[in-house]
């Protein structure tokens, strides 16, 4: 598979925010003193499993620590919003977006990242709940927990790079890997997920013009060999 080599554009391509379609906000609770536990433990200890089911506060927790913006600004180099997180991102775009779907009918939650909240989308739940559950069984073999979907903003990434396709999937992983090694640290389960996700796009109202299925991460509750 040949992939252009991606480059700054040197002019930036005009781009605004999505406007997805909220029902309503859920404000969260900014997490307390994180964990004393050291990095050199948490590497040691990172596995892929899958535990027991998981409340949605536990899962907000771990991704204020994983992807939460600790800072943000107007513009930067391609004079686009950036940011700054755990989880790097090409140009501090950060054009990974994150949508959690509990296994339990409820709605799909959008996180954000700037406020710490859960923005429920408007979808037909039941839906949507089956058809990432089909997902999720199909590579994992069991369902527990919250999946979450890696959905990249490829218009984004694309107004400041050409040949931006890598950068989007390199993201990915850098999100991936963040959301994994801060579960393990937080004394979760997470277990990457061997699919892209585009099957979900349509369910949400997201067009596939414009965003793509980039990953997913079964996140559960404390490992079952604890």
């Amino acid at each position: 598979m040949l992939i252009e080599e991606p480059m700054p554009r040197h002019t930036p391509l005009a781009w605004t925010p999505h406007q997805f379609d909220v029902v309503t906000t859920e404000v969260l609770t900014r997490p307390g003193p994180p964990s004393s536990r050291t990095f050199a433990d948490v590497i040691e200890k990172r596995r892929s499993t899958v535990g027991d089911p998981i409340k949605l506060s536990l899962v907000a927790e771990l991704l204020w620590h994983a992807v939460g913006w600790k800072g943000h600004a107007p513009s930067g180099r391609a004079g686009l919003p950036i940011a700054w997180s755990a989880s790097p991102s090409s140009g501090g775009l950060q054009s990974i977006n994150i949508v959690c779907i509990p296994d339990d009918s409820s709605a799909p939650r959008l996180y954000d990242p700037v406020n710490h909240a859960f923005l429920l989308l408007r979808a037909n739940d039941e839906r949507v709940c089956l058809e990432n559950r089909r997902a999720v069984l199909s590579v994992t073999g069991q369902q527990s927990g919250c999946t979450l979907r890696l959905i990249g903003d490829r218009s984004k990434i694309s107004a400041a790079y050409e040949n931006a396709q890598s950068l989007l999937l390199r993201d990915a992983g850098a999100v991936l890997a963040t959301i994994c090694l801060c579960a393990e640290w937080l004394g979760l389960s997470a277990c990457p997920l061997g699919f892209l996700g585009d099957a979900m796009l349509p369910l949400l109202a997201l067009p596939g013009e414009r965003f793509q299925g980039v990953g997913g991460i079964l996140i559960s509750g404390a490992k079952r060999d604890r």
